[in-house]
């Protein structure tokens, strides 16, 4: 019983060794990728060609409203129409009629 004992015994520091190899392995890779990474950005904060969402991105943004007004609303009243413009209106409006 001991002869079985002692192989599993072997057998299992052997696995733990082969896992802390594999463990330490995987370990370096992953150190390697974050370094890598790390250098990767390092790079594009420099570089000013690469767009990014800091800064005051608002501001480059184009306005969604309609119109002047940053609501959306087009106050009728503030439209400057001259008589001519209002019979053009009017005559295009009639010609919409069936």
């Amino acid at each position: 019983m001991l002869v079985i004992d002692e192989h599993h015994v072997e057998e299992a520091q052997h696995q733990a060794e082969s896992t802390v190899d594999d463990l330490s392995e995987r370990s370096d890779d992953l150190g390697g990728e974050i370094e890598e990474t790390r250098s990767d950005w390092e790079a594009v904060k420099r570089d000013t060609s690469v767009p990014t969402a800091a800064g005051e991105w608002e501001d480059n943004e184009p306005d969604d409203s309609t119109g002047e007004d940053p609501t959306g609303f087009d106050d009728p009243e503030s439209l400057e129409l001259d008589d001519e413009d209002l019979a053009e209106d009017e005559l295009a409006d009639e010609d919409d009629d069936y």
